[in-house]
This record gives C-alpha cells, sequence and structure tokens, in this order.
C-alpha cells in the first residue's frame, strides 16, 4: 500500500527532474519561510520561483488540486520574505505543478508557469 507522502514525494520528485530540464536551478525542497512551507524554491534567469506540487491518484482526483487563492496568496509573501531577507535581486514567480497518477500507471504532469507574480513594492 502507497501512503500519501509516497505519492507526493513520488509526484516532487519528477517535477524537479521537468524543471531541472527546463534550466530551472533547484534551491531546495520542502524549503521552510517563515511558517509557510514551499515545495520547491528554484531559481529561473532572474526569477526566484516558488513552486507548489500537487499530486493525486485518479481516485481522489479534485479539478482544482486544493490550491485556493489564499494558498497563492501565501506562497507570494513566503517568495517575497525569502528574497527581501536575503536582499536578493529576484523577482519572484509562483508556478504549479499538477500531477496525476491514473490506476493504469500512466503518469500526468502539467507544469503551469507564472501563475501569479507578486506585486513589486517601493524601497
Amino acid at each position: 500500500m502507497t501512503t500519501t507522502k509516497q505519492i507526493g514525494n513520488k509526484g516532487e520528485d519528477l517535477i524537479l527532474e521537468i524543471l531541472t530540464g527546463k534550466g530551472y536551478a533547484i534551491i531546495g525542497r520542502n524549503v521552510r519561510i517563515g511558517r509557510v512551507e514551499v515545495d520547491v524554491l528554484a531559481q529561473h534567469g532572474a526569477r526566484l520561483v516558488v513552486v507548489e506540487v500537487k499530486t493525486r491518484t485518479e481516485d481522489h482526483w479534485d479539478s482544482n488540486f486544493g490550491i485556493d487563492r489564499a494558498k497563492i496568496l501565501r506562497l507570494c509573501r513566503a517568495g517575497a520574505s525569502f528574497v527581501k531577507t536575503r536582499n536578493l535581486p529576484f523577482e519572484v514567480q509562483i508556478d504549479l505543478a499538477l500531477v496525476t497518477n491514473f490506476n493504469d500507471g500512466s503518469i500526468e504532469v502539467e507544469h503551469l508557469e507564472d501563475v501569479a507574480m507578486p506585486p513589486m513594492r517601493r524601497r
């Protein structure tokens, strides 16, 4: 029997491979920024990319994968905090990675880039 944690880890492993293949430099996985845990933190060009990974089995498929406006806002704030506290010259980008494991053994991955970008603030 596969646990929810194992399914999630498998999804994150797959996304790391995809991101690396697209030229993302992985900074960390399951990074805690304040009270928010970021699934994958990466750099892509001049952007710090916060990636939320949602992995589901076909039997537990949810059309929005449990991602709501509040979650996106928390991720935006976490990314902005990471950049600010380290004085990094990056814009923050939020990506979503949706992984579905089907009963026939196939896997579908959707990487949605730049779904939200926190507003820039004047210093």
